[in-house]
């Protein structure tokens, strides 16, 4: 844990330099692609702070106002992050566009030495972040991953420019690395608003998960499964259990038998079971029957 602590903080302060350092020297050499990497860069800013913030909240206890504790605020973040650079890239888009009718001269060597200190710092990042299974640090480690190859891409485009004085290559580029930012950008928001509205996680199917329990001894029959995500990797579940008529204790084994389960399984760590002799009716929620 202290390990993952001092490599997330590490990899933050690095990152947001990087994003500094891209950012004034995209304006100084007049570079469009920098300017964009430094977007991106930005980007991997907020998903290690995300990340770091999801280790250190997740450590706070609950309370009687926040039952679940504040896993919620990382998705709030992430889903703000999302829509910031949605508008970001459309503006690298549009830019791009005006600089691809009449490309302005664009400083290789300043946008090739810049680029490359990103490239190095970007990959001693990946290098500490690598290797650990906590899901949030592998989503991190991806986003380094990502800015690191837009680094190269912005690093061939300066040697492009430098050998041939070709600057149309900077705004292409600037599209393409817009593109690697609005592909992320949706896929954060339509994660967020996925949890925020409680969908079922992507790797859990109720019918599998339903018969998969259906498998352990004693247990009759289940329904009014509910499945949602607290944050991105924090799943809970309730259930109704048909169960024959057997003592408490006897309960308290079962309630273990499917914990372990469905975490082995399903990856879901908050399971809340109710247990029944005799099937009651399905609930109904507006119009629709849960089952």
């Amino acid at each position: 844990m202290e390990d993952i602590d001092k490599n997330l903080k590490i990899a933050i302060v690095l990152t947001t330099l990087i994003f500094f350092l891209e950012f004034a020297g995209g304006i100084m050499s007049n570079s469009l692609a920098l300017l964009s990497d430094s977007a991106h860069v930005f980007m991997d800013v907020v998903a290690l702070v995300l990340s770091y913030g999801a280790i250190r909240i997740s450590a706070r206890p609950s309370n009687r106002n926040v039952t679940f504790g504040y896993h919620r605020f990382e998705i709030f973040a992430a889903l703000i992050n999302g829509l910031t650079i949605i508008g970001i890239a459309f503006f690298i888009f549009y830019e791009a566009y005006s600089r691809i009718l009449n490309p302005p001269v664009v400083k290789g060597a300043e946008v090739l030495i810049i680029a490359t200190i990103g490239l190095i710092v970007n990959t001693w990042a990946a290098l500490k972040l690598h290797g650990h299974h906590d899901l949030n640090i592998r989503g991190a480690y991806l986003h380094v991953i990502g800015d690191a190859l837009a680094s190269i891409a912005v690093i061939a485009g300066a040697v492009v420019i430098i050998f041939t004085g070709n600057y149309i290559i900077d705004p292409l580029l600037s599209i393409l690395i817009g593109m690697m930012l609005l592909y992320g950008a949706f896929r954060l928001v339509f994660g967020s608003v996925r949890i925020l509205l409680e969908f079922a996680p992507k790797h859990v199917d109720a019918d599998s998960l339903s018969r998969v329990i259906m498998e352990i001894e004693g247990v009759k029959g289940v329904h009014d499964i509910h499945i949602w995500s607290i944050c991105s990797n924090i799943h809970a579940m309730s259930a109704h259990v048909l169960v024959d008529r057997i003592h408490v204790q006897q309960t308290e084994v079962l309630i273990s038998k499917i914990s372990e389960i469905v975490k082995e399984r399903f990856m879901i760590v908050h399971t809340t079971l109710q247990f029944e002799c005799a099937e009651c009716a399905p609930v109904e929620i507006g119009h629709e029957r849960v089952l």
